[in-house]
């Protein structure tokens, strides 16, 4: 219900940069005093500044496994300094297919070896990373029905059950997975899912794309087939289909990062911003690829301080886990 037509690209922004430029600029110079939070307002975001600073020196171990899920454009582990192969124009096969060596660099950056440290079980998750939610749910179904079934902690004749940690996109693949492609017959079975910086409701600067591109034949051909599926006009008809299973636990985290200082988010903070101003908002805190109001669902839990969408999976203390 949810597929896009198959489209090979890159990232818009370096293909086809001349619109972004002029539309980025005009929000640039329009900085304000705006951004400070003000202390007496009753909008609460529930902010998180010092909570997971520092480390304990204990964390209780889940009695369940924990699977890490990638965002957009995201991976396992991947390998830098290496010539990959651009003879096929499908993305998701350069993806699959980058051959060589290199500098290896993991997603969770530290995450998986201190939760597994820690005595947790940890299954690491790869899915297209340009796939629409669809897909990259198929994707993840069929890794965990290959991990679970053997699993040495799965009983036999019962469902291994998981908690799920899904990161920006991830957590909607996760979403769609527990509702659209778990069964009773799966190997597997969610108790609990933790999305964290995850665009539940959309996310602004996705609107902000597509309205670029929807204007330009060319940035069509070449968009991204999973960029229109992060807008909030599809996350809303998404929610409607895709709704909470009463048997998994569900929370969330979002994100706030500084609203000054030079930063690789800085420009689409802005542009998120500028996107809420224009439908009337007046809380605009964001981790430069959502809103702290678009990352809600299931149980809040918090807004993460000084932390882009990228940090969330780059630095411990920033990435608190709910499991069973």
């Amino acid at each position: 219900m949810f597929r896009q037509p198959l489209r090979a690209g890159a990232g818009l922004l370096f293909i086809h940069p001349l619109p972004y430029v002029s539309s980025i600029k005009s929000l640039w110079n329009n900085k304000s005093e705006d951004d400070k939070i003000d202390a007496n307002d009753k909008y609460d975001i529930k902010l998180i500044k010092d909570k997971f600073s520092k480390l304990r020196d204990h964390y209780g171990v889940p009695k369940h496994p924990i699977v890490l899920c990638h965002g957009l454009l995201g991976f396992d582990t991947l390998n830098l300094f290496e010539l990959p192969q651009f003879a096929d124009t499908d993305l998701e096969m350069i993806a699959e297919n980058v051959q060589g060596s290199g500098i290896l660099v993991n997603y969770w950056h530290g995450i998986e070896d201190a939760l597994t440290k820690a005595g947790a079980l940890v299954i690491t998750a790869r899915v297209p990373p340009f796939g629409t939610i669809d897909q990259r749910a198929e994707r993840l179904d069929a890794l965990l029905r290959e991990k679970c079934e053997d699993h040495e902690d799965k009983t036999h004749g019962e469902r291994l059950k998981i908690n799920i940690v899904g990161h920006s996109m991830g957590g909607l693949d996760a979403r769609y997975l527990i509702l659209k492609l778990q069964t009773d017959k799966s190997p597997y079975e969610v108790v609990s899912l933790t999305t964290i910086g995850t665009p539940h409701h959309g996310s602004e600067c996705a609107d902000f794309v597509m309205d670029i591109v929807n204007a330009d034949k060319t940035l069509q051909k070449i968009c991204p087939r999973a960029i229109p599926q992060l807008t909030t006009l599809f996350l809303k008809e998404f929610n409607k289909d895709v709704t909470n299973n009463s048997n998994v636990s569900y929370f969330s985290y979002g994100a706030l990062m500084p609203p000054h200082g030079v930063c690789v988010f800085r420009a689409t903070y802005e542009i998120i911003k500028h996107e809420i101003q224009k439908r009337g908002g007046t809380h605009w805190e964001n981790d430069g690829m959502v809103s702290v109001e678009l990352s809600k669902w299931g149980e809040y839990l918090g807004t993460l301080s000084d932390s882009t969408n990228s940090s969330l999976t780059n630095h411990l203390r920033s990435t608190p886990l709910h499991y069973t």
